[in-house]
């Protein structure tokens, strides 16, 4: 769905390095993630629709972590209510609710990552607020 491609741009003019938005509903779908390389997009895609249905499991998140791109998994330090945050090296995953679905967002060490979930968060909550408009 390219109407999605404008939040994702948004995300990653806050600092991300990549952006995904996924829909939360049955059957769950990547609406539109950031370019990157072919060979793992169907992958990727794969492991966001996952995320997606595990995302309010936050003990299972902990237990797995996130694998977003093939052979890379991030651990979980942070899942809860306000977001799942987790880290691999200096890398940092970020995944918030925004009520139809999830944002995710990865950035390295010199993105702060409290300014990232806080401009991360305004989004949510516009997109929530904005969500009987898109129906």
């Amino acid at each position: 769905m390219s109407g999605w491609k404008p939040y994702v741009d948004r995300i990653e003019e806050f600092g991300a390095s990549w952006a995904a938005l996924v829909g939360k509903k049955e059957p769950q779908s990547v609406w539109y993630m950031t370019e990157g390389p072919e060979a793992a997009r169907a992958e990727t895609n794969d492991n966001l629709v996952k995320l997606a249905k595990d995302y309010s499991d936050f003990d299972t998140l902990r237990a797995n972590g996130i694998t977003l791109v093939p052979g890379i998994r991030y651990m979980v330090t942070k899942a809860d209510d306000e977001f799942v945050h987790g880290r691999k090296g200096d890398q940092t995953v970020i995944a918030l609710d925004f009520g139809d679905g999830i944002m995710v967002a990865t950035h390295g060490s010199k993105v702060q990552t409290g300014n990232l979930v806080k401009d991360m968060t305004a989004l949510a909550d516009y997109l929530k607020e904005t969500a009987h408009q898109r129906e």
